[in-house]
């Protein structure tokens, strides 16, 4: 197997993993007390499990559409993270102690969002670090891009 194929098929393996701890997460009841004491540490809980969602989800894509623009593959991630976001407070109504909330779910996006703009700026500081120690970017991406038909 050549190395970006195993590289894009370990991002979308944690992206599958990462989702089935969501969904672990949110399948743990809630008690009262616990609804009480962490009702504003839920939603930087929930920022901070979906900007780690929304980090992996935006590698992956990049990974395995390289020739898409990054916008098309952002808005991608953003719906996606958004319609997961949804499925969760979905279905965290039929878990006991737990309810639906609009702004869990805000939260979410949010943290998507926050997610795509970190791996944006990882990817900017790459970048520029492979500038700046002399290999061109062109080279790079010649260097992960599969081989043309006349094998270049």
């Amino acid at each position: 197997m050549k190395k970006s194929t195993e590289r894009t098929l370990r991002t979308w393996i944690l992206v599958v993993a990462y989702l089935a701890l969501i969904f672990g997460v949110s399948s743990i009841p809630q008690s009262q007390l616990s609804r009480t004491y962490f009702k504003v540490s839920d939603k930087m809980a929930h920022l901070a499990e979906y900007a780690g969602f929304g980090l992996l989800l935006t590698v992956a894509f990049r990974s395995s559409f390289r020739r898409v623009r990054r916008w098309v593959l952002m808005v991608i991630v953003v719906l996606i993270g958004a319609a997961v976001g949804a499925l969760d407070e979905i279905y965290q109504t039929t878990v006991p102690g737990r309810e639906r909330e609009l702004l869990d779910w805000v939260a979410d996006v949010a943290g998507v969002l926050i997610g795509v703009g970190v791996a944006s700026g990882l990817n900017t500081w790459l970048t520029w670090r492979r500038t700046a120690s002399g290999e061109s970017v062109r080279e790079h991406r010649r260097q992960a891009a599969p081989p043309t038909r006349d094998g270049r």
